[in-house]
């Protein structure tokens, strides 16, 4: 391997700064992995999906997507592993290359190491190295020592993200429909929606599982080949090879300066190394304190040379020793004792301090008060509302929204208010008298608490499309008058007026 060309940083790192140092990878390669990744990827995403609309088996084509995940992922490897030696290779090149590499064990992750959660760790060792099975064997065990739950909590992590998409776009999709077309509840949604999902919906389903695919898996290729190239580091220690390599590429290109340098210092210390006398004899070194002071040796200094001889006589100096002692391993710093400020003038501080506290229990007071009259001002407030004599525009309100008997001639009872410039009070009567009507055509118990949106999806039920549409075309209309404040014209209204359920005599 040259590692003298790789551009990656190698040293040993944390496996999470391993997988952030494969997210860094990938966003620097991006248009190279991708592009490989969808040329291969959509040719095969159309054939799946229709073989499963030729089959009857519209789903078959998304699990035949989420099933040849480990042949994807050749791609996004082979490009990383080139382009880590400042190389990143075309997407033509990245199809024409698999063909280099091994397929025994692509065979192996797609049958019985489908569900393998090392999958991300396991694949640069099968397809980079190229080893026979028994060494691979062993070199596995080797490699997935201390980071086998790092590469687990990979697989698990992707698998999350990928649902978080996937889930993401349909909540997204279920926020926008209306709310009278989604069903009443979850049940119902998987015991009829679901099993009754046309072939388009579930082809849609796929490409959204799809575009989550391709959005993580690239990424869950290249956090893996990450650990794949910090274990090897830690093992290896490619960090110091290279180092060394390095060192040795600037010695052989200043090899000859260097070889004058080391000529230059040995002949400049050649002297010092072989003085001579000037007699002609070499210079014999000091023993004794008598030479190295050349004057006789006095009583205190033989007594300082036996001191020193005995000292170095004891088995305590000198040797090798073991020492084994427990510590804590997370040490708290030393924390420096706070040094308490006495004020300069204690009295006046205490005054000071005693004024803010009573100016805050006022405040408190004041607060407590002002609520209080708050409350006893609004209380008077509803009481003189609830003392106002109806009008008899209020009463005209409340008995159109009160639970009261409907007019005979409806449609009168309603042009009457229209003309009168009472829109909403219009609307408002001619939406009650629709929902009773259709209450009784289809046989419903009485109910306060049905919406709009209830009876919307009440009249899809009507055998009759005609008072179906009705049905739907009143409700809408009171719905954009009552929240939106847009009311329809007169022609509009005579429309609605003209036959069932507001005309006279018409039945239920």
């Amino acid at each position: 391997m040259e590692l003298e060309r790789i551009s990656v940083v190698l040293r040993p790192r944390a496996p999470r700064e391993a997988l952030d140092l494969g997210a860094t990878m990938l966003r620097a390669n991006a248009r190279a992995v991708w592009s490989a990744w969808f040329a291969f990827t959509l040719p095969v995403f159309v054939l799946c999906n229709a073989l499963g609309v030729v089959v009857g088996l519209p789903w078959l084509g998304l699990l035949l997507m989420w099933w040849l995940k480990p042949l994807f992922d050749r791609l996004p490897l082979y490009v990383l592993s080139r382009a880590v030696f400042d190389r990143a290779p075309g997407w033509r090149e990245t199809l024409r290359g698999q063909r280099q590499w091994p397929w025994g064990s692509t065979w192996a992750a797609l049958s019985w190491l489908r569900i393998d959660s090392n999958r991300s760790l396991r694949l640069p060792l099968e397809l980079l190295e190229g080893l026979p099975r028994r060494q691979r064997s062993a070199r596995w065990s080797v490699l997935r020592r201390r980071i086998v739950a790092d590469a687990s909590l990979l697989t698990y992590g992707c698998l999350q993200f990928e649902l978080v998409l996937f889930l993401s776009v349909w909540l997204l999709t279920w926020m926008l429909v209306p709310h009278e077309w989604l069903p009443d509840s979850l049940r119902d949604f998987f015991r009829v929606d679901v099993h009754a999902a046309s072939t388009v919906w579930m082809l849609l389903t796929s490409f959204v599982a799809y575009l989550a695919m391709s959005a993580i898996e690239p990424l869950y290729v290249a956090c893996g080949f990450a650990l794949y190239l910090n274990r090897r580091t830690q093992l290896e220690a490619w960090d110091i090879d290279l180092a060394f390599r390095r060192l040795r590429q600037r010695l052989l290109a200043n090899g000859k300066v260097l070889a004058v340098l080391l000529a230059c210092a040995g002949c400049w210390s050649l002297p010092a190394h072989a003085a001579v006398s000037p007699q002609g004899s070499q210079v014999v070194p000091a023993t004794s304190l008598e030479q190295v002071f050349q004057q006789p040796v006095d009583g205190a200094d033989r007594r300082f040379a036996d001191a020193a001889v005995a000292a170095y006589r004891d088995p305590r100096f000198g040797g090798e020793r073991k020492a084994r002692e427990w510590v804590f391993k997370y040490t708290p710093a030393p924390q420096a004792a706070p040094v308490s400020m006495q004020p300069l003038f204690p009295g006046f501080a205490g005054a000071v301090a005693m004024i803010l506290k009573l100016a805050l229990w006022l405040l408190l007071a004041v607060a407590i008060a002002a609520l209080l009259r708050f409350i006893w001002r609004w209380r008077g407030t509803r009481v003189g509302i609830d003392a106002v004599p109806v009008t008899p525009r209020q009463s005209l309100r409340a008995q159109v929204q009160v639970d009261a008997p409907l007019p005979v001639d409806l449609a009168a009872a309603i042009r009457a208010l229209w003309q009168a410039r009472q829109q909403r009070e219009a609307l408002a009567l001619l939406y009650r008298g629709c929902v009773e009507q259709a209450t009784r055509l289809l046989q419903l118990p009485s109910s306060l608490d049905m919406t709009e949106a209830d009876w919307l999806r009440q009249a899809a039920s009507m055998a009759d499309r005609t008072r179906a549409q009705r049905v739907a075309t009143i409700v809408r209309t009171w719905q954009f008058a009552a929240y939106a404040g847009r009311y329809p014209d007169d022609a509009a209204v005579e429309s609605l007026l003209a036959g069932w359920p507001v005309q006279a005599g018409s039945s239920a």
